[in-house]
């Protein structure tokens, strides 16, 4: 390991912890409140430790050398803009989950949750563990581990699908403020 990683990872560590669990919330409380798991230790503590996976490898990622851990490159900025704008929509969708009788709709973490789920059950049909099977009916640790790691897996596309389209915003208005230098010049 390089010392630029060291010297980056605990702040990247920091960073990564404060948005992964903000952006984790709707689907704990989703899982834990909806889904009734809050009196199932071993489903809280495997939806834990797959936020945590995330937590290291999202810090990891950033804090290897490269444009991604550059505030000052174009992908580092979209990056950090990308989470931002999950962490508003994470912060948004809390009060949603208030609102009775399915509030939990208008959330994309249910979606996610919802497509996990369905991705889990056919792995778990492929497997030939039969129908049923996914996580909820028997909420495992293992289940709920691989479950969440699914959702958090989906939801991390949807960040770099929100990191690209800021990555393109960001281009043109770095290719705009050029153009106006230029033309002072």
């Amino acid at each position: 390991m390089t010392s630029a990683f060291l010297r980056r990872f605990p702040s990247q560590l920091g960073h990564w912890s404060l948005h992964a669990t903000l952006n984790a919330l709707p689907s704990f409380i989703i899982a834990a409140v909806y889904l009734q798991l809050w009196d199932k230790p071993r489903a809280m503590l495997g939806m834990g430790c797959a936020v945590l996976v995330f937590i290291v490898a999202f810090a990891t990622v950033t804090s290897l050398p490269g444009p991604q851990a550059e505030d000052s490159q174009l992908i580092g900025r979209s990056i950090r803009l990308g989470a931002k704008i999950r962490s508003w929509i994470a912060c948004l969708s809390l009060p949603l989950l208030a609102l009775p009788h399915g509030g939990f709709f208008l959330v994309p973490d249910f979606w996610c949750g919802w497509l996990a789920c369905g991705i889990q059950e056919w792995i778990m049909n492929q497997l030939g563990a039969g129908p049923g099977n996914s996580g909820f009916n028997q909420p495992t640790f293992g289940k709920i581990f691989f479950l969440t790691l699914l959702e958090g897996l989906i939801l991390s596309v949807f960040l770099l699908m929100i990191a690209f389209f800021s990555l393109i915003i960001l281009q043109n208005r770095e290719r705009k403020r050029a153009m106006r230098a230029m033309a002072a010049v």
